[in-house]
């Protein structure tokens, strides 16, 4: 339990210093001049980065946050901060339902597609292959092609593809997050079950009569897990960089929506919550891969 905590505290000082960090790239001064030619048409943009200025933006930041009394009001009266929460909590319907699909479904396909390694059935690893070299802007638009076009000539109920205010503007917005990590944590499943196929723990356990079944779940996925876990961190970032394609194209008003228009003291409320959210998230994963590492509670984190 000790080294759980302390492997908390390490991800929350290492969210302290993301926020930071991220902090310090909003307020970068965006000076710059354009260079036109001799017709005036513009040929060139040049940015001018000076350390001073940054400094004061930085500076400037925080006597503002301090006279307010926090980051000000946002266009609708409400403080940015009330803002932020409403947007975080909305996109969040999205995001924590796509983070436990993508992980526990793209385990139940991994193992799957390594019980039917071998077999012609079509849908095994070849298909976790082909999804992962689609890229995630195509998935996206040809499922709501697709579904308008099923909806046109009737044998698809009507679906909501655009907004966020009913159910099926979120199972939309699921789908489109968590198809991608679902087929990337299979493929680390195959992958991870293949490698502990060689192991000869497996041939001791056949000699004593146990069912490849039973061999697959009870002892190979166990060791897998290790390594699956270890990549969950990878899975949360693409969920979150997939969000903003997500909101933008289905329209759906959540945090990454209103990020891409909002002001700096609104952008800087965002990030705090975007980077919570993978804190709470790695912390998540790693208790996990704690408590099923070999060694005990005490070396998965």
């Amino acid at each position: 339990m000790k080294d759980i905590v302390i492997g908390v505290i390490k991800q929350f000082v290492l969210w302290m210093l993301a926020a930071c960090f991220l902090l310090l790239i909003i307020l970068i001064p965006r000076d710059y001049s354009l260079v036109a030619d001799t017709t005036g048409q513009l040929e060139d943009a040049v940015y001018h980065y000076n350390f001073n200025d940054h400094i004061t933006n930085v500076k400037d930041f925080f006597i503002a946050l301090e006279e307010n009394g926090g980051l000000g009001l946002y266009k609708t009266g409400d403080t940015i901060e009330t803002h932020v929460m409403e947007m975080t909590l909305r996109s969040l319907k999205l995001i924590i339902p796509a983070i436990l699909i993508g992980f526990f479904f793209g385990i139940i396909k991994g193992v799957f597609d390594f019980l039917v390694k071998g077999k012609r059935v079509g849908v095994g690893s070849g298909t976790t292959w082909m999804m992962l070299s689609i890229p995630d802007l195509f998935f996206m638009i040809f499922l709501q092609l697709l579904l308008m076009f099923l909806y046109q000539i009737g044998v698809f109920p009507h679906v909501d593809l655009y907004g966020h205010e009913k159910i099926d503007n979120q199972i939309v917005g699921i789908i489109f997050l968590a198809i991608y990590p679902l087929f990337f944590i299979a493929n680390i499943t195959y992958t991870s079950l293949v490698e502990e196929e060689k192991m000869d723990y497996i041939n001791t356990a056949r000699s004593k009569g146990v069912s490849y079944f039973k061999i697959v779940n009870l002892h190979m996925l166990k060791n897998a897990l290790q390594k699956i876990v270890v990549n969950s961190n990878t899975l949360t970032l693409y969920v979150l960089s997939n969000l903003f394609i997500v909101e933008y194209l289905s329209n759906y008003r959540g945090a990454a929506f209103h990020f891409l228009r909002a002001d700096i003291n609104a952008k800087f409320g965002f990030v705090i919550m975007f980077t919570l959210i993978i804190f709470f998230a790695n912390t998540f994963f790693k208790i996990i891969h704690s408590l099923i590492s070999p060694k005990g509670t005490g070396t998965g984190i």
